[in-house]
C-alpha cells in the first residue's frame, strides 16, 4: 500500500484511541513534526530533540512524569502498529485499470478497495 493509502488507514486509528493517548501521541508527533521542519540534517533534527525534548514538554503540559509519557508513547505506538498490520492483512487492493479503459491516459489508474 502507498504512503498515502497508510496514514488514512493510521488516521483511523488514532481517532480510535483513548482521549490520553491520542492527545499525547498527536502532541509529541506535532512537536517532532515541528522540529523537523526547522532542521536541514538528521543529526540538527536529533540535537534538536535532545534540546528541545518533546517528551519532556508533554510531562509538563499533561502533568504526567517524562517516565510515564515515554511508556505510554512506546504502548500507543505498539498499539497504532498492530492495528495497522491487521488492517493491511485484511484489506487488499484490486488494479482494475485494465478494466475501466486506457489506463495510459493522463497515467490515470483505477484500484478497487476491498475490506
Amino acid at each position: 500500500m502507498n504512503e498515502k493509502g497508510m496514514n488514512v488507514l493510521a488516521k483511523g486509528i488514532i481517532a480510535g484511541l483513548s482521549e490520553t493517548k491520542r492527545s499525547v501521541y498527536q502532541y509529541i508527533e506535532s512537536r517532532e513534526d515541528e522540529l523537523a521542519s526547522q532542521c536541514e540534517t538528521k543529526e540538527q533534527f536529533l540535537t534538536m530533540l535532545v534540546k528541545v525534548s518533546p517528551y519532556h514538554e508533554a510531562a509538563g503540559r499533561f502533568n504526567i512524569s517524562a517516565e510515564e509519557i515515554y511508556r505510554l508513547m512506546k504502548e500507543t505506538e505498539a498499539e497504532i502498529n498492530k492495528k495497522l498490520e491487521q488492517k493491511l492483512n485484511t484489506y487488499k487492493w484490486i488494479d482494475c485499470t485494465e478494466r475501466m479503459g486506457n489506463g495510459s491516459e493522463n497515467n490515470k489508474k483505477h484500484f478497487l478497495f476491498l475490506a
